[in-house]
């Protein structure tokens, strides 16, 4: 027999007895669900229809039901009577909301707190908007921007790469001043924890960041920088590419240090971080020292540098500098042809012989036995 339409509808209410049209359950496990809940008495469950979707219980699994209002119901009574001048209970009301997953309530309120304040950070970002160039914008439509204009994602808001790196920049740049401020304390555990830190940094830009720090008055300070520059040679095994220019300026401001440095152990530091951190450079640097007049002091930690990293590869370029000629001062006036004693006495004090100023000398007699000397690791 077939049974008529008009009866389906109370054959099918059968099987569900409602319940309060909002409950809370409350599950043995200890979790809680808040919704519309039916049972079904044919296999003994509850189902709990949610603002997020439909959920099916078995009743030992439940613990109790506690009756309630649907969210939707507290939110109508709510969004009656709440104030629509006070962006705070406006806001309050949209967190709630959130919570209870009301999308299109919350979207609602937002609605209402954009026309008090139209650059309400919380309402904008719950609609989807985000920040670009000082401008809200959809996320959705800035994302089919993104390839065109090769924009990234950094703390929630779309950047282009540049502007990252200047952000991510500018955030280590005042961590570290907090962080090298703590060096100075009398505290050693303060100490202990920020050059744990400062030694810790694996970022992209170590030169521009530490390098400031190595005209610090503070020995402590200085001697820190340069451990942590030492951790970023310059001419590291694997790398192809040429250093780049700012490890070349680390490299310089390193050896500067090195010729005023006070401090012993400072100087000691440094002496080792220029062998391995940029050797070339440093080379160049302590042999242009050496032609030029200057202080005493200066020349000599120079001479030290010069020597420690005069390999044998090094060498024929040091016979060009026996002998410079020096631009004329005045226009017009003769240029001037110089004899560098020192660095003479490098040769001569290194290789253990002396040919004079006679550059081809040299070079005749390296070229002979060059295959006597072996550099020292």
């Amino acid at each position: 027999m077939r049974t008529p339409l008009l009866l389906i509808p109370l054959l099918l209410s059968s099987f569900f007895t409602p319940a309060a049209r909002g409950d809370i359950v409350y599950l043995r496990d200890g979790k809680t669900i808040e919704g519309k809940v039916t049972r079904n008495e044919n296999d003994n469950t509850y189902r709990i229809d949610t603002t997020r979707g439909s959920v099916i219980k078995p009743a030992n699994d439940i613990q109790r039901i506690v009756k309630a209002k649907l969210p939707q119901e507290v939110f109508t009574e709510r969004f009656v009577s709440v104030d629509r001048t006070d962006l705070n209970e406006l806001a309050s009301l949209v967190t709630w909301a959130r919570e209870k997953y009301l999308v299109t309530q919350k979207q609602k309120v937002c609605g209402l707190i954009l026309k008090i304040d139209p650059n309400h950070e919380m309402a904008r970002k719950e609609l989807g908007y985000t920040v670009f160039e000082n401008e809200w914008i959809l996320e959705k439509d800035l994302r089919k921007k993104q390839l065109d204009l090769g924009l990234v994602k950094y703390k929630g808001e779309w950047v282009s790469r540049k502007e990252q790196s200047r952000l991510i920049f500018k955030e280590e740049t005042e961590r570290l001043t907090t962080l090298f401020k703590s060096v100075e304390s009398d505290n050693h555990i303060v100490v202990d924890y920020a050059v744990r830190k400062i030694m810790a940094y694996k970022g992209e830009r170590p030169y521009e960041l530490f390098t400031p720090y190595l005209s610090s008055p503070h020995e402590s300070v200085r001697l820190v920088a340069v451990s942590a520059l030492s951790q970023f040679p310059a001419t590291a095994k694997g790398r192809r590419k040429e250093p780049p220019q700012e490890a070349v300026e680390a490299a310089r401001k390193l050896f500067n240090l090195a010729l005023a440095e006070p401090s012993p152990k400072v100087l000691k530091v440094t002496s080792i971080c220029l062998r391995k951190f940029h050797p070339d450079e440093t080379f160049r640097q302590a042999l242009g020292t050496l032609v030029k007049p200057g202080d005493a002091g200066a020349i000599e930690r120079a001479r030290e540098i010069a020597t420690t990293l005069l390999l044998k590869k090094r060498i024929p370029r040091v016979f060009d500098l026996l002998v410079t000629t020096e631009p004329a001062t005045e226009k017009g006036g003769i240029a001037e042809v110089k004899e560098n004693k020192e660095i003479l006495q490098l040769l001569s004090s290194s290789l253990g012989v002396n040919h004079g100023y006679e550059k081809e000398d040299w070079k005749k007699w390296w070229e002979e036995n060059e295959w006597r000397f072996r550099d020292v690791p």
